[in-house]
C-alpha cells in the first residue's frame, strides 16, 4: 500500500459524474454555451463543484468540449458572451429591435423577456447606465444630440466688479442629469403627440419649457418636458401644458 499524505474524501464526486452531468446539460441548452448559475439550476451537482474541480469554469468547459468532441458533437459559442466587446453599432441596433418590439423605452424586465442577444448589463456598463444608454440610442437614432435651450448668463449685482452669477434655474441651459430625468419621466417620447426617435423615423427631441421661460418659467424638472421637434415649434412660447 502506497502512504500518501494528501487525504481523498470519502464523498468526492468523480470526474465521469461531473463531466456526465456537464454533458447532460448541454444537451438541455441544445449545446450552446452555459454559465454555471445556469448549470446549477438544473444539474445534480452545482456550478461551484465544476470550477473546484478544474480550477474554473471555463477550464471544466473545455473538459466538456473534449468529451463532445470524441462523440462528433460540439458546443457552441452563447450569443452574447460575457468577455465580447461589441461596437455601438451593434448595441444601437439590438436595442432598436427590442425597443420596438416592447412599443417603448424597455425596462429591465421587459429586456430580459424578449430574449436579448446582448445582455442588459453590457449596456450599463458600456454607458455608465440604463438611462444612459437609452440616450445615447435616441441621439443615435437622431443623428445629434437631444436639444436644449442655449445657455444664458444672468448678470448680478455683486460686490465685485464685472462678476457674473450663474444661476441654473433662472438659466435657459438644462444640465445634462436634468435632461436625463425629464427624458426618463416621459420615455424618450414626446409628451404631445407620443412619437419617438426609436419608433418614428425621422422624430427629433427638444427639452422645453412648459411656462416659456421668456414668461418667468424656471429650468426645473416640474416645469419642463419632452417635445418632437414638431410639437416643440408648433407650440412657441404658449403656455401649454399636457393634458390641456
Amino acid at each position: 500500500m502506497d502512504f500518501k499524505f494528501q487525504r481523498k474524501r470519502l464523498n468526492e464526486i468523480p470526474e465521469a459524474k461531473i463531466l456526465d452531468e456537464l454533458e447532460k446539460a448541454a444537451k438541455h441548452f441544445n449545446y450552446i454555451e452555459f454559465g454555471h448559475r445556469e448549470f446549477s439550476k438544473i444539474a445534480d451537482i452545482s456550478g461551484s463543484l465544476v470550477k473546484k474541480r478544474y480550477g474554473g469554469w471555463k477550464k471544466g468547459l473545455e473538459a466538456l468540449r473534449k468529451r463532445l468532441q470524441e462523440k462528433g458533437l460540439s458546443l457552441s459559442p452563447r450569443p452574447h458572451a460575457p468577455n465580447r466587446i461589441y461596437s455601438d453599432k451593434e448595441l444601437f441596433a439590438e436595442m432598436e429591435r427590442i425597443w420596438q418590439k416592447v412599443g417603448q423605452r424597455p425596462s429591465k424586465t421587459e429586456w430580459e423577456m424578449s430574449e436579448p442577444r446582448i445582455s442588459y448589463p453590457c449596456y450599463k456598463k458600456r454607458f455608465g447606465g440604463w438611462t444612459n444608454a437609452c440616450l445615447k440610442f435616441i441621439e443615435h437614432k437622431m443623428g445629434g444630440d437631444i436639444l436644449a435651450e442655449d445657455f444664458v448668463i444672468v448678470e448680478q449685482a455683486s460686490q465685485q466688479v464685472g462678476k457674473t452669477d450663474y444661476k441654473k434655474e433662472s438659466s435657459r441651459d438644462i444640465p445634462l442629469g436634468l435632461r436625463l430625468k425629464v427624458l426618463s419621466r416621459d420615455n424618450f417620447r414626446c409628451s404631445f403627440c407620443g412619437k419617438s426617435p426609436a419608433t418614428d423615423f425621422g422624430t427629433k427631441l427638444h427639452i422645453d419649457h412648459v411656462t416659456p421661460f421668456s414668461k418667468g418659467g424656471k429650468s426645473v424638472l416640474e416645469n419642463l418636458q419632452t417635445l418632437c421637434e414638431a410639437c416643440n415649434l408648433g407650440k412657441s412660447d404658449t403656455f401649454i401644458k399636457v393634458g390641456q
